[in-house]
């Protein structure tokens, strides 16, 4: 874990240090996302659930004359749900990665990609307790899409 910790502290320690030269950050965005739901199906996980996550970004620059912005970020991630047995949904987080994203055009609506890698730490709570705390580094793709079929910009 020490270890892990020391290498995280350098490698975003190398992408402040290396982005120095930036005037000033461009911009500060953050994002939330959701769900708090009830299963009624006793076959399923029965109960109350809620899953969550937060994160504050900070997008350096813009990558040459592209469209690609360098972002580095600190997220949070809480799971929390009736069947503490059940390790995977009783947890809470940080996250800290860097991405290149970059915006999408869609008629009518909006999009954003990105890829990155990122840190995360879960520490579990419950009867998943006896689990023990773990961190990883995660490689991703993701991507955002939305609009209004109906109205028109």
């Amino acid at each position: 874990m020490r270890r892990v910790t020391i290498i995280s502290i350098c490698f975003f320690l190398l992408v402040f240090t290396s982005v120095s030269h930036a005037e000033t950050p461009i911009g500060y965005p953050w994002i939330t996302y959701g769900s708090l739901s009830y299963a009624f199906d006793a076959r399923a996980e029965k109960g109350l659930k809620l899953d969550t996550y937060l994160e504050q970004g900070v997008d350096w620059l813009k990558v040459g004359n592209s469209d690609f912005i360098l972002n580095t970020y600190l997220g949070l991630n809480i799971t929390a749900s009736e069947h503490s047995e059940d390790y995977w949904n009783n947890k809470i987080g940080p996250r800290l990665g860097v991405k290149l994203k970059h915006p999408i055009s869609i008629k009518d609506g909006w999009g954003q990609f990105a890829f990155g890698v990122q840190w995360e730490y879960n520490s579990y709570f419950g009867d998943s307790k006896p689990f023990s705390n773990d961190s990883r580094f995660v490689a991703y793709f993701q991507w955002g899409l939305g609009g209004d079929w109906k109205k028109k910009q």
